[in-house]
């Protein structure tokens, strides 16, 4: 079944119901409440969290042998093949999360359940979960729950609010760790795998004895496989079902079950007389005998796979790839309870070996999350290949970033390898890739690197490691040149590696965004700079550092934003909003949050107190890309606009002289002052035409913006009016304005006589500031 990008954590919303499938579900954004009043003391603070710990603690404890119970009591296969089944399936198109805002049984548990599985030899029994599912449920569940509680103990030793700082840190990648799956859309996921597979081909089969697109082939095509099984069970069991007599759904039962034992008409007779002659109660009873059979669903052979990819890889190699990513029953007795949750083993190994050439697996679900891990890990047990391979990573994020900004900015000049020497240091340094569009310049740095599986458990020294290395030192990159560029206001003439040269004019720079672009996706913590700062990850000001937005999530940023300019206004805007707004959530979720107001949310964004949840903006974006990977036409998502505002930009971008600052304005009013404009504008308008107006020229003007921030649009109708004329009132429309202390102008004139659409000519002031001090208030002052 076709799953959202990401899973995410509990929370409730049962307003929504039964959307139809690939429908988008609407998320409201949810204004979070500060569980701790200022006045409550940090001894306060701290006890609460430790009591809140010490009983996640004591429950998971008691709970840990429940579960373990169930898996001595029970075959293990069955118990994991019954979950993945009547738990984990959804509909087609529809998102569970989406609709109610949070999963009854999240996808990881799965991986617990198969990690549990290989702590024992396999108890083959047939015995059915009857009344004990609920309560099988509801312990892995709270189990899975209390272990996150139980890292608010990290707060024991805490002294000050910078220790509580870095233990949410450590607590939030955790808990990605433990509970997000699906760093991007599935197709970008594997198209990732196969071209970093394809960078170390011949080296790889040279070292491992079998291809790593082979490799992946095998992987994903498991995905597909099972999906097919599935919907063949679901036919099966809803064809005896359907049946009206009991001899009816007997024949059809073993019809479909070949390998079940017929039944004699005298044997129908008693079991019919059993259960009370009573057709639902026989159906009920057959379906929980189909469940023993729920394991066939997760298990394929090697023939079976085989079959599944037209035989194009052979049987012996499929077993190779396949044996090197399971494990058996027993293998896992020692494991530490820690790891089953934040460093599982199914995840470096995901199939457990069933009779040689059978493997089962349940977590087909994050196969595609998995292949470029696996894939890495397969290298890394060759140093040589390891080395080549980090090597070529790296050129391989510069290419597809370079490739990236090529398509989406096509009217921009785009240098990429820039050496130059910084004078304050005395050392050459390499720029990836600055573009220049008008006098906006995006400058970019890139990094390759992976998370470590120590940081992925919030281990202090290694999380901290990796966020310097993947977020800071990027950003160091950016801004030095950033500072370089305009502290040396010339022509300048960079060379490359590659011998070109590379000229820059920085006198023509006005507007710098700085940003930095992994491969990796560390989900909110790579989106929120404020936590890094507070936890003393860095010593940098937000001022000091740059957005990091991973290479897939700018691909889908970039797709859903036609325009350059609302690319550049998001980059530019997202920036100061990160900076200012106390928010939760990821990339994806904060642009979904974009798309319904363009950042445009007036004072609330500089208020300290003010905290939102955003967790589940991006499932506005799920049905789009998941429809598109399925081949389902659904509509593309879009930043929110009336379509004369669409039209205004579309056509600014194609015709007009300095086209960006006045598109950049534009992007600052939300759609409802939109139509507040164009409704005022009308009016105006017909009075002009009908001579209702006492002044001879009129004009409206609209702010937009909260006040440290505000720019005028202005509207000016105009009738029998000569070209001279209408550009001195113009002229009088802009000093107006500027009195005003306003950071842009744009102003549309219409021609009444012409009605030129979507304007007759359009014009703004020369003098703009549009970036906004990353600082709040209390800050500046």
């Amino acid at each position: 079944m076709p799953k959202s990008r990401k899973r995410k954590f509990p929370k409730k919303n049962p307003k929504k119901r039964n959307p139809k499938p690939y429908e988008v579900v609407k998320q409201e954004f949810v204004q979070m409440e500060n569980p701790f009043p200022a006045d409550i003391p940090f001894e306060k603070r701290i006890e609460f969290l430790l009591e809140i710990g010490n009983k996640a603690k004591n429950d998971f404890e008691s709970d840990y042998p429940k579960l373990i119970h169930f898996f001595k009591e029970y075959d293990s296969l069955y118990l994991c093949s019954f979950c993945a089944y009547y738990f984990s399936l959804n509909k087609e198109g529809i998102d569970e999360e989406a609709v109610n805002g949070y999963l009854d049984f999240a996808p990881f548990h799965l991986e617990i359940l198969q990690c549990i599985s290989l702590m024992f030899e396999q108890n083959l029994s047939a015995k059915p979960l009857h009344e004990s599912i609920e309560e099988f449920k509801t312990t892995i569940k709270n189990l899975s729950q209390n272990h996150s509680f139980m890292s608010f103990l990290l707060v024991e030793k805490a002294e000050t609010q910078e220790d509580i700082s870095k233990m949410l840190l450590r607590t939030e990648m955790m808990n990605h760790t433990r509970a997000v799956r699906n760093w991007a859309f599935v197709q970008q996921m594997e198209t990732t795998a196969y071209d970093l597979a394809e960078l170390i081909e011949d080296r790889f089969v040279t070292s491992l004895g079998f291809s790593p697109k082979n490799f992946l082939d095998i992987l994903f095509s498991l995905v597909s496989l099972t999906e097919e099984k599935i919907n063949i069970h679901l036919r099966k069991t809803s064809s005896f079902c359907r049946m009206k007599k009991y001899n009816e759904v007997f024949d059809k039962y073993e019809k479909c079950f070949r390998h079940v034992k017929c039944t004699d008409d005298s044997t129908r007779k008693r079991l019919w007389d059993r259960y009370g002659k009573d057709i639902k109660t026989l159906k009920a009873l057959l379906l929980q005998h189909s469940d023993l059979f729920l394991s066939d669903i997760f298990t394929h052979s090697s023939s079976e796979i085989h079959s599944h990819l037209s035989g194009e890889i052979p049987e012996n190699e499929i077993c190779n790839v396949l044996d090197k990513l399971s494990f058996k029953f027993g293998e896992l007795s020692q494991i530490n309870k820690d790891h089953i949750f934040l460093d599982n083993p199914v995840h470096s190994k995901p199939f457990i070996n069933i009779d040689g050439d059978k493997y089962f697996s349940v977590i087909t679900h994050m196969f595609s999350h998995l292949g470029v891990d696996l894939l890495e890990k397969f290298i890394s047990n060759d140093n040589e290949l390891k080395k080549e391979y980090a090597l070529k990573k790296g050129k391989y994020l510069e290419a597809k970033v370079e490739q990236l900004f090529r398509q989406s900015f096509p009217d921009a000049q785009i240098f990429t390898g820039s050496l130059w020497k910084c004078p304050t240091e005395n050392k050459e340094f390499e720029n990836d890739l600055i573009v220049l569009i008008e006098d906006f310049a995006i400058i970019v740095e890139c990094k390759s690197g992976t998370v470590s599986p120590p940081a992925r458990r919030g281990a202090t020294e290694r999380l901290s490691g990796t966020l310097q290395k993947l977020i800071i030192e990027p950003s160091e990159q950016a801004i030095r040149f950033e500072n370089y560029l305009k502290k040396h206001k010339q022509t300048h003439t960079f060379k490359t590696k590659s011998g070109a040269k590379n000229q820059i004019d920085s006198t023509k720079i006005e507007y710098y965004v700085p940003l930095g672009v992994t491969l990796s996706n560390l989900g909110s913590i790579g989106c929120n700079l404020k936590n890094l700062i507070d936890s003393k990850i860095t010593s940098h000001k937000l001022s000091e550092l740059a957005p990091s937005i991973s290479l897939t999530d700018l691909e889908v940023i970039f797709e859903v934003l036609p325009l350059q300019a609302e690319k550049i206004h998001y980059l530019s805007r997202r920036r100061e909003f990160e900076a200012h707004l106390n928010f939760r959530g990821d990339e994806i979720d904060l642009f979904g949050f974009y798309l319904d107001n363009g950042f445009n949310i007036g004072e609330t964004e500089y208020d300290e107190l003010f905290h939102i949840d955003l967790t589940l903006k991006s499932k506005a974006l799920d049905p789009y890309f998941i429809g598109k990977h399925r081949g389902v036409n659904v509509k593309k998502p879009y930043l929110r606009k009336t379509k004369y505002w669409n039209d205004l930009l579309v056509t600014l971008e194609k015709n007009a002289k300095n086209w960006l600052h006045m598109s950049y304005i534009l992007l600052n009013m939300p759609e409802e002052d939109q139509l507040k404009f164009e409704k005022t504008l009308k009016h105006l308008s017909d009075r002009v035409i009908k001579g209702k107006c006492i002044q001879r020229h009129n004009w409206l003007i609209m702010d937009c913006g909260p006040k440290r921030r505000k720019y005028a649009i202005v509207g000016y109708p105009y009738k029998d009016t000569d070209k001279e004329t209408r550009n001195a009132i113009i002229n009088d429309i802009v000093v107006s304005c500027d009195k005003e202390n306003i950071r842009g102008i744009v102003i549309l004139g219409y021609n009444l006589d012409s009605k030129n659409y979507p304007y007759s000519v359009v014009a703004g002031s020369l003098k703009t500031d549009f970036f906004d001090s990353l600082e709040l208030k209390h800050q500046i002052e």
